[in-house]
C-alpha cells in the first residue's frame, strides 16, 4: 500500500527555495513516507516533542552542507501532510525546533480551517 502525501503551499514555497541536492534529498524521505506510512522508523522520521498536535513528526534528510527538517503529519484521512521545512544546520537546537513547531501548529490550522 502507497501512503498519500499532500503538501501545503507554505512547504511547496520552501521546498522550491532549496538547492537541487537538498531537493532531491528530501524527495527521498518523502519516497520512503509514501512506502511506510507511520511506520517510518528514525532516523528518517522521528516524533516532535512540545506540540500542541499530538501527532506532528518530522521528516530528516541530510545533504553534505545542510540538516533538513520538515514537519508532517496525519490527517483524519490518514494522508502524510509536509507542512513546512527548515534546515537546522548551525542553529541554536531549541530555537530551530520551538520555530519549526510554532510555524508547523499555525500552518495547520489554516490548513483544516479551509477544508
Amino acid at each position: 500500500m502507497k501512503w498519500e502525501v499532500e503538501t501545503t503551499d507554505e512547504y511547496d514555497a520552501w521546498f522550491l527555495e532549496q538547492a537541487e541536492n537538498g531537493q532531491v534529498s528530501i524527495r527521498m524521505k518523502v519516497e520512503l513516507l509514501t512506502e511506510y506510512g507511520p511506520h517510518l522508523p528514525r532516523p528518517h522520521a522521528d516524533t516532535l516533542k512540545g506540540s500542541n498536535l499530538s501527532n506532528l513528526k518530522e521528516l530528516r534528510a541530510l545533504t553534505e552542507n545542510h540538516v533538513y527538517r520538515v514537519a508532517f503529519l496525519f490527517d483524519e484521512e490518514r494522508k502524510a501532510l509536509l507542512l513546512i521545512g527548515g534546515d537546522k544546520k548551525g542553529k541554536n537546537e531549541k530555537r530551530f525546533y520551538r520555530n519549526l513547531i510554532k510555524q508547523a501548529e499555525e500552518i495547520y490550522r489554516q490548513y483544516h480551517n479551509t477544508k
